[in-house]
């Protein structure tokens, strides 16, 4: 066969805890990813540009980015180690979109640009794409960002996410400011950290808050052996319980 004997082969991972590969062949193998470095990097030019063999992922959406980079040193993101602090453009929507109705981004914080965020959403609507966003900055929403983002079709709840007291009143005021531009929010999906910095009073308010505006609140434990942590997401995360206990004092795990 044509691939039984590489010169060398690329192994990459998210996760540190994922296991690795069961069969590698016997060749030069190069790995990356953030489940093996944060630093090291692809040596091919403009790999972004690369549009995905897609036979090979059994999904039927398109899945890239636009930009790297995020200006926000968060302590528990990896991303300014993998990606800079500075956002940059990398792709446009045809290097990695190849008619699919779906494509999912994975920009780091692509509205830290508002120039760049704004072209990108003409990009998305003029082709008539069903988005999938990665979180988005609640402090980063304007008028003119919001009617970029309302003039693009959505596949799912577009996500932002609610870490700390810096965005405190960024999420009510936010969420104010995409309504206006036509955004219901019950459209929008809160990612709630839990377990790194915060208590269990903060943790409670974050969620009653982003429930009582209308919007969806989702729990992600740092730390997912913790009793308490994975309770709470369970509790928030299952609609089902969430709606019919509508209090974590009375939640019974």
């Amino acid at each position: 066969m044509l691939f039984d004997h590489p010169d060398l082969a690329y192994a990459s991972k998210v996760f540190d805890f994922t296991p690795d590969l069961a069969y590698v062949p016997d060749c030069e193998l190069m790995k990356g990813g953030s489940g093996y470095s944060l630093t090291r990097k692809v040596e091919l030019p403009d790999y972004e540009r690369i549009m995905p063999d897609y036979s090979l992922y059994g999904c039927e959406y398109a899945i890239g980015r636009f930009t790297r980079g995020c200006p926000n040193r968060c302590p528990w993101c990896i991303v300014p180690k993998m990606d800079g602090n500075e956002v940059r453009h990398v792709a446009d929507l045809n290097d990695f979109w190849s008619g699919q109705k779906v494509v999912r981004l994975l920009d780091d914080n692509i509205m830290a640009d508002p120039d760049e965020f704004i072209r990108d959403c003409e990009q998305l609507s003029k082709a008539g794409v069903h988005v999938i966003w990665e979180a988005l900055d609640i402090r980063l929403v304007t008028d003119n960002t919001a009617r970029a983002l309302a003039s693009v079709k959505q596949d799912k709840c577009i996500h932002f996410a609610w870490d700390s007291h810096s965005q405190d009143d960024a999420v009510p005021r936010g969420i104010e400011t995409l309504a206006r531009a036509g955004i219901k929010p019950y459209r929008l999906m809160f990612y709630v950290l839990v377990g790194f910095n915060t208590d269990r009073d903060y943790d409670l308010y974050r969620i009653y808050t982003i429930r009582d505006l209308g919007a969806n609140p989702f729990v992600m434990p740092f730390d997912k052996t913790d009793r308490y942590q994975k309770n709470l997401a369970r509790w928030c995360n299952n609609k089902i319980i969430f709606k019919s206990t509508s209090d974590f004092k009375d939640y019974r795990p």
